[in-house]
C-alpha cells in the first residue's frame, strides 16, 4: 500500500506531502492538483518501468511561478513485510529543454537496494551487502533493467508493486471494439479496452462470471460480452442483449451490438465493473478520475457499495476523484481529503470537517462551500 507521495516543483505541487489511506475520496476545485497527484504517480511507475528520463518528465512539468531546476520525488511503499522508500531528483536545464537524473535510491526499512548518483548504479543484496556496480547514464532508471535473482528479490518485488499501480480516467468515446491482439497493460482513457479484456478474459476467467452477474443488475437486458474473431488475428467485442417480448417476459434471441454501438453511459459502466472484478486486488493501487462521467446515479450506486466492500476485503487500495453528490455523501465523512489552493500557489490536502449537527448532508455542505 502506498503510505506517502511526496513531490518538489511539480506542476502545482511544491513541498507537497500526501498521505493515502486504503480508500480516499479526493475532491476540490478543479487546478487543485487532484489529478496532477495522480499524474505523478503514473510518471513514477513508468520511468521505473523503463521509460526515458526525459519523457517523463519534461522541462514544462517544473513549477512554473519557480526559478529552481531540481524536481524531487519520494514514495513510500508499505508490503513484503516491510517498507520501501523510493527516492528520485531530476536536474533541468531550461535554455536547452533537457533533464537528468541526478539520484535515484530505494531503500527497505532504511537498508540500502539500490542507489545512483549520476555515475555507477550501485546494487545491494536482499541482506543489504554491497552487490554489484556497473556504469550507467542519466537517461533512465537502472531498475527497469537488472534482471531477476535469488539475492535481488526485494528489489524485484518493489518493480512489480509499481507495476500494480493503475491511473483511469475513462474516456468512453475512445473505446473502441476492435483488437489486433491482446494488451495486458490498459491505457489511462481505456482506448484499447477491447485488447486489455481480451487479455483478461484468458488470463482471467474465473471473475467473467461475477462481472456480467455485476452488469446485469445495473444493464436492463444485458446477457454476455464475446469476442467474435472477424480475421486472423483480430477480434470484435460484442454485447449480447435480451430482447423484450411483448408480454413484458424476455426473449429468447439476443440483439449483439459492438463496444462502439453503446451508449457512452453502458461503455463506462462496462469499463467501471471491469476495474472493479480484475483490478482491485491485493497488492493494487487503483486510482480512478471522476468515475462518475456518463453514469447515472443509480447505476453509480452499486459500484460503489462493491468497491467499498472489495476494498476492505482485498487488501488492496483506491484513490478517487469526485464531485459527485453520491461520491461524496458516501465517503467523504472517512475517507475524504479536500485539496486547497490560494490562487495559483502550492497545493495542500486537510482532512475533510463535517458533522451530522450541520443538519446537511456532506455533499449540500461542500456545494456551500462551509467545508473551507
Amino acid at each position: 500500500m502506498i503510505r506517502r507521495l511526496y513531490v518538489d516543483n511539480y506542476k502545482c505541487l511544491v513541498n507537497f506531502e500526501y498521505k493515502p489511506a486504503p480508500l480516499h475520496l479526493l475532491f476540490g476545485e478543479n487546478g487543485n492538483g487532484k489529478t496532477t497527484t495522480f499524474e505523478v504517480l503514473e510518471r513514477l511507475r513508468d520511468y521505473v518501468a523503463g521509460a526515458s528520463t526525459a519523457h517523463t518528465f519534461p522541462t514544462e512539468t517544473l513549477t512554473a511561478w519557480q526559478m529552481r531546476t531540481e524536481q524531487a520525488f519520494c514514495l513510500e511503499i508499505e508490503g513484503n513485510g516491510g517498507t520501501y522508500r523510493y527516492s528520485l531528483a531530476i536536474q533541468h536545464n531550461r535554455s536547452e529543454n533537457k533533464c537528468r537524473a541526478t539520484k535515484e535510491e530505494l531503500l527497505f526499512d532504511g537498508q540500502p537496494l539500490y542507489r545512483f548518483y549520476g555515475q555507477n548504479a550501485h546494487l545491494f543484496r536482499d541482506d543489504h551487502s554491497k552487490g554489484a556496480v556497473f556504469p550507467h547514464d542519466w537517461s533512465r532508471s537502472a531498475l527497469a533493467t537488472i534482471p531477476e535473482g535469488p539475492v535481488y528479490q526485494k528489489l524485484s518485488w518493489f518493480r512489480r508493486r509499481m507495476e500494480r499501480i493503475y491511473v483511469f480516467s475513462i474516456v468512453p468515446t475512445e473505446m473502441t471494439s476492435h483488437s489486433d491482439k491482446e494488451s495486458s497493460t490498459p491505457a489511462r482513457n481505456l482506448a484499447n479496452f477491447a485488447s486489455w479484456y481480451r487479455h483478461l478474459s484468458q488470463e482471467s476467467q474465473k471473475h467473467i462470471a461475477p462481472l456480467f452477474k455485476s452488469l446485469r443488475a445495473v444493464i436492463s437486458g444485458f446477457g454476455e460480452i464475446k469476442l467474435a474473431q472477424i480475421g486472423e488475428t483480430t477480434r470484435v467485442l460484442r454485447v449480447d442483449f435480451e430482447v423484450w417480448s411483448e408480454d413484458g417476459e424476455y426473449g429468447y434471441d439476443p440483439i449483439t451490438l459492438t463496444l462502439d454501438e453503446l451508449s457512452e453511459g453502458h461503455r463506462c459502466l462496462i469499463a467501471l465493473f471491469t476495474i472493479l472484478h480484475f483490478v482491485v486486488r491485493p497488492g493494487a493501487t487503483i486510482c480512478i478520475d471522476e468515475p462518475d462521467n456518463f453514469v447515472a446515479l443509480r447505476e453509480l450506486q452499486p459500484w460503489l457499495l462493491e468497491l467499498s466492500d472489495r476494498v476492505d476485503d482485498a487488501s488492496c487500495q483506491c484513490l478517487i476523484i469526485s464531485h459527485h453528490p453520491e461520491f461524496i455523501n458516501q465517503l467523504a465523512v472517512k475517507n475524504g481529503v479536500r485539496f486547497t489552493r490560494a490562487g495559483i500557489g502550492p497545493v495542500r490536502i486537510e482532512p475533510f470537517k463535517w458533522s451530522s449537527e450541520d443538519g446537511i448532508p456532506p455533499s449540500e455542505f461542500v456545494a456551500r462551500g462551509w467545508e473551507t
